[in-house]
C-alpha cells in the first residue's frame, strides 16, 4: 500500500461524495495534511462538522483558476483529481463550462502538479469516456488523454487515470434522485428496461486507487472490474425499499445521448490492455519516457461491454444498497 505517513495529500473536488470517501480513508493513515480544494463552500462546512480532524485543511478555490491550484499545491506530495461537471445533461446544454472545467481545469491541475515537484497525481476518469457518446464523456476522454501525455513533460511527477463506473449513491446520481420521488411523488421515472449500468461504492473506488498506485508504471488507464446491474432492478429494489404498494416506476424513453450499454474499453485499448486481477489497465498509445510496459502479458482480445460482463443478481444488488448506507 502506498505510503501516506507524514505526507501532504490535495483533493480537487474533495467535498464530494468521492473526495469526502478518499479524506476519510486517507486519514486513516497518518498524513501530514488533506487539503480539500472545492468551490462548494456549504460542502466544506458540512464536512468540516463531520470530521472534526485538524489534518484537514479546506481552501475556496476553483480548478478553472490556474494560480488557485497552483499556489495550492505548494508543498503537497500527492493530488487526486476529482473535480469535474459530472452532470450529463448540464455538458450537454452547456458544453464550454464543460470544457473550461473539465477539459482546461485538468490541464491546469496538470501545470500545478508539475511546476510544485508533486509525487504522484491520480485522474478520476469515467467509463463514459469510453467511445464517448455524451459531451460530458467527450470532455473526460481529453483528459485521460492529457493526463498521460504529462508524463512526458516531466519524469519527477507520476500521472495516471482511474476509469470507474457509476459511483452508487454519490449526490446527484439516480439512487438519491430516485429516493427523493418516491418520497415526494410515490413514483420513479426509469429510462429503459434493458438499460445497464457498472457501479462500485465510493469505499470500493477509493480501495482500488489505492492498489492503483502500487502498481502504476506511469500513463495507465487504470479500470476497477465493477459489477453491472439493470437499471429496472435498481429501480425495483429501491422501491421495495422506501416505497409501498402503490409506488409506481414510470418508463420514459432514453435521453438521445444516453446508451443502452456502457463500455469499460473499447477494442483498440484492448490492443494494449492487460487483465490484472483487479483492474483492466490500458497502456498509453503513445511512448512514455523512462517506461517500459508489459504488453505481452494477459493482452486482451476484445474490447469489453456491458454486454461482456456478467449480469449480477438482485440479492447482490440489494447488499451494494445496504452497502453504500441506504
Amino acid at each position: 500500500m502506498s505510503d501516506f505517513h507524514n505526507t501532504s495529500i490535495l483533493i480537487t473536488g474533495g467535498a464530494g461524495t468521492f473526495g469526502s470517501e478518499m479524506a476519510r480513508q486517507l486519514l486513516e493513515k497518518n498524513p501530514q495534511r488533506v487539503i480539500i480544494f472545492s468551490r462548494n463552500e456549504q460542502a466544506q462546512v458540512m464536512m468540516r462538522e463531520k470530521f472534526k480532524d485538524d489534518r484537514l485543511k479546506f481552501i475556496i478555490g476553483d480548478i478553472r483558476d490556474a494560480r488557485a491550484i497552483r499556489e495550492a499545491c505548494e508543498g503537497v506530495n500527492y493530488v487526486f483529481h476529482f473535480s469535474a461537471l459530472k452532470h450529463v445533461v448540464i455538458c450537454e446544454n452547456q458544453p464550454r463550462e464543460a470544457i473550461l472545467t473539465n477539459v482546461t481545469g485538468s490541464q491546469n491541475v496538470i501545470d500545478a502538479c508539475i511546476q510544485n515537484n508533486v509525487d504522484v497525481c491520480v485522474n478520476i476518469s469515467s467509463d463514459k469516456s469510453c467511445y464517448a457518446t455524451c459531451f460530458y464523456g467527450k470532455t473526460k476522454a481529453i483528459a485521460e488523454g492529457l493526463f498521460t501525455e504529462a508524463n512526458n513533460i516531466t519524469t519527477h511527477t507520476d500521472f495516471f487515470t482511474f476509469r470507474s463506473g457509476n459511483l452508487f449513491g454519490s449526490s446527484g446520481s439516480v439512487v438519491p434522485i430516485w429516493i427523493n420521488q418516491i418520497k415526494q411523488r410515490n413514483y420513479i421515472c426509469v429510462t429503459g428496461e434493458k438499460m445497464r449500468r457498472f457501479f462500485i461504492t465510493p469505499e470500493d473506488a477509493v480501495k482500488a486507487i489505492f492498489k492503483a498506485m502500487d502498481i502504476s508504471d506511469r500513463g495507465e488507464i487504470f479500470v476497477p472490474k465493477m459489477d453491472c446491474f439493470y437499471i429496472s432492478d435498481l429501480a425495483k429494489v429501491l422501491v421495495e425499499k422506501y416505497g409501498n404498494e402503490k409506488t409506481e416506476i414510470k418508463s420514459i424513453p432514453p435521453f438521445p445521448y444516453e446508451r443502452i450499454n456502457e463500455w469499460l474499453l473499447t477494442p483498440e485499448e484492448s490492443k494494449r490492455c492487460v487483465n490484472h486481477k483487479n483492474f483492466y489497465i490500458i497502456y498509453p498509445l503513445i511512448d512514455i519516457k523512462t517506461t517500459n510496459y508489459p504488453l505481452e502479458k494477459f493482452r486482451m482480445k476484445n474490447g469489453l461491454t456491458m454486454n461482456d460482463a456478467p449480469e449480477s443478481c438482485v440479492d447482490k444488488l440489494k447488499k451494494l444498497v445496504e452497502k453504500a448506507g441506504y
